[in-house]
């Protein structure tokens, strides 16, 4: 069977990644001083409890060679076969760590994919692939399933606080200021593995049903897809969310999850999700 690798920005937990059979590779991030594990180290909602009294902004480090050298040589190790689903090379440099690790190791049962793809937008790539390898899908099937993924998934965010963009020199602090004031809701969207805004909604619900009505507009044969919701220490707003496709289109989510600490560093708290397809295959 083929082993699917991918990395904990894929923001699925760790428990739903072993039920696959995945190991996921850890990023790392520094706040106030202090070093922590994406997942591994610190659960979301702990991030999201130590971010609150925060001084600084979260920095995050990309996966290494090395730590890459060392999972690739134990696939070749053992004579397997492993396909790499990486966090997008447009907003990390750990899809070029895998590239370097790949050719050092020199086997020809590991392959790499650039997923751009982001939380769980990567995370839906993984779970898809990963059923599929359970199911005895070859390498082949599984690296041109992984191409369609990546080429018809769809992100669509809803950013509730213009601080952490604002601190992270995303955003101008002017920009921050009006959108607090004016209750401006970011839309955000994925576009070749960048995330870049769409549209601004005026309050949280607007946006929520603009998203919503995205989904319906670019997901074709709506009842047959799964899609994932993420959000960033919002529960409710998730559950609201999902309540809200359903009772557009009959269908609930797949999976509900958390922003990880890693991809929660640039988004900030309140962040709400939607991951689907474009295309039905």
């Amino acid at each position: 069977m083929v082993k699917i690798y991918t990395e904990t920005t894929c923001d699925l937990s760790l428990e739903h990644l072993s039920s696959l059979g995945v190991e996921p590779l850890p990023m790392r991030l520094t706040l106030d001083g202090v070093e922590y594990v994406d997942r591994y180290g610190l659960s979301p909602a702990e991030f999201f409890s130590i971010l609150k009294n925060a001084k600084g902004v979260p920095t995050t480090s990309q996966i290494t060679p090395a730590a890459y050298i060392e999972v690739m040589e134990q696939v070749k190790a053992e004579g397997g076969e492993a396909l790499f689903v990486v966090f997008s090379s447009e907003l990390s440099g750990t899809f070029q760590s895998a590239v370097l690790a790949e050719k050092e190791v020199n086997y020809p049962g590991i392959r790499i994919i650039d997923s751009k793809a982001a939380s769980a937008g990567l995370g839906l790539m993984v779970d898809t692939l990963a059923r599929m390898a359970k199911d005895g899908a070859s390498m082949e099937e599984l690296y041109r399933k992984a191409e369609w993924l990546r080429d018809h998934m769809e992100h669509l965010v809803v950013v509730e606080n213009l601080e952490m963009l604002k601190r992270g020199g995303r955003i101008t602090p002017v920009a921050a200021f009006m959108g607090g004031v004016m209750n401006i809701k970011p839309i955000l969207e994925m576009r070749n593995g960048k995330l870049i805004p769409f549209e601004k909604a005026k309050g949280r619900k607007k946006a929520m049903r603009r998203i919503v009505d995205l989904m319906g507009e670019r997901c074709p044969e709506i009842s047959r897809q799964r899609f994932f919701i993420a959000h960033g220490d919002d529960p409710q707003g998730a559950a609201e969310l999902d309540d809200m496709v359903f009772e557009t289109y009959g269908i609930r989510a797949a999976l509900i999850t958390e922003l990880g600490p890693v991809v929660g560093s640039h988004t900030g708290p309140g962040v709400l999700t939607l991951f689907f397809l474009n295309a039905y295959e």
